[in-house]
């Protein structure tokens, strides 16, 4: 009996074959999308079929944000999570030392960033290979993923993003501009706010073969096959990520690799301490978080910041935070960064910047 890994290797066969073009689009995006449900299949089933997993895998998100620490065994992880945080990670040069998710708290311009060290990665892992379908489930409730990697592990970067992207991962990427309204009739209908270059034909065959006889779909931007499949399974996670190269203290070669899948890696000494400011900083940058500080009379709270996402509105804020009287607020002055003018009175749709004082008033 033909397996799912057999039919994908015929479908990916039969893409290879057939060259790309006005003609062929609608053909290659029915075995795209068929590819592409085949693993879902594959994946749910790895999960489903082996135990919760063991200790340490049942994680607890805490804190301002979180980042897992991804990567093949015995590159550091653990040294690192000990340097960056109160964790105790056990360490040794062997591999697959770290069992378990090893939480650790990085405390960092205010910010409490949760850090998760995970099993190294294997080849194979999206499919629950060494534990994959545990590691590669965290992976997926991060806000940040690093990718962390030897001097002599560097070859092994595009086969862990692989992996991850085989979970579902989409690393560095936006989420499709693709709105699926489900009907009760009337077929499938396709809006578009730009010119495509996928023929609506092909966009209503991608949606019957993933069983959408009726809906409305959207879409924003000039979107390619596998964005539009990604769109229809729905379930991807778009994560940003930075490259992390450890051990320089044992050669130079580190500084001759080159930018991997756009990104500049960071070349570190975990042992030795080296870089790790450079690394906190770009996990800020990455993370774009921002510090909110509150003014109450004359009183500003520079030891307790609210860290919050950029891009929030002070309305936003407010809704997350407990004051008093909240109902009885109208405005605010904000002062620093984001203000005009010290004192600049706002309404509730304000932006704030990094490190903008907030007073709100009623």
């Amino acid at each position: 009996m033909q397996t799912n890994e057999d039919r994908i290797k015929e479908l990916e066969e039969e893409i290879r074959k057939t060259p790309y073009h006005k003609g062929t689009e609608h053909h290659i995006g029915k075995l795209k999308a068929r590819i592409a449900r085949l693993k879902e299949e594959q994946i749910e089933k790895a999960f489903k079929g082996k135990g919760g997993g063991g200790g340490g895998y049942a994680i607890r998100s805490t804190g301002d944000a979180t980042v897992v620490l991804v990567g093949p065994p015995s590159v550091g992880k653990s040294t690192l999570l000990n340097r960056l945080t109160n964790a105790d990670s056990k360490i040794g040069a062997y591999d697959f030392t770290t069992l378990n998710v090893i939480p650790g708290m990085l405390d960092f311009k205010g910010a409490k960033i949760q850090i998760f060290d995970v099993p190294g990665i294997v080849s194979g892992a999206a499919s629950g290979k060494g534990r994959g379908k545990e590691v590669l489930a965290v992976a997926r409730n991060a806000d940040l993923i690093v990718i962390m990697v030897d001097i002599k592990t560097v070859k092994l970067i595009p086969q862990i993003i692989g992996e991850l992207r085989e979970a579902g991962v989409r690393l560095n990427e936006k989420k499709p501009e693709v709105t699926i309204l489900k009907k009760p009739s009337g077929g499938i209908k396709v809006n578009s706010t730009t010119s495509l270059k996928l023929s609506y034909d092909t966009i209503r065959s991608l949606a019957g073969e993933f069983r959408l006889a009726n809906a409305e779909i959207i879409i924003k931007e000039d979107i390619t096959l596998d964005r539009l499949v990604d769109a229809f399974i729905g379930n991807r996670v778009y994560l940003p990520f930075v490259v992390v190269v450890n051990k320089i203290d044992l050669g130079s070669r580190g500084k001759e690799i080159p930018e991997i899948e756009g990104e500049k890696p960071i070349f570190i000494s975990s042992q030795e301490g080296k870089n790790l400011e450079t690394l906190k900083e770009e996990v800020w940058k990455r993370l774009k978080l921002i510090r909110v500080y509150l003014k109450e009379g004359e009183n500003i709270d520079y030891d307790s910041p609210l860290v919050i996402k950029e891009g929030l509105s002070l309305r936003e804020i407010l809704e997350n935070i407990s004051l008093r009287n909240k109902e009885n607020l109208n405005s605010a002055k904000v002062f620093g960064p984001g203000a005009k003018y010290p004192g600049q009175e706002v309404s509730f749709s304000f932006v704030p910047l990094d490190e903008t004082v907030v007073q709100f008033v009623s």
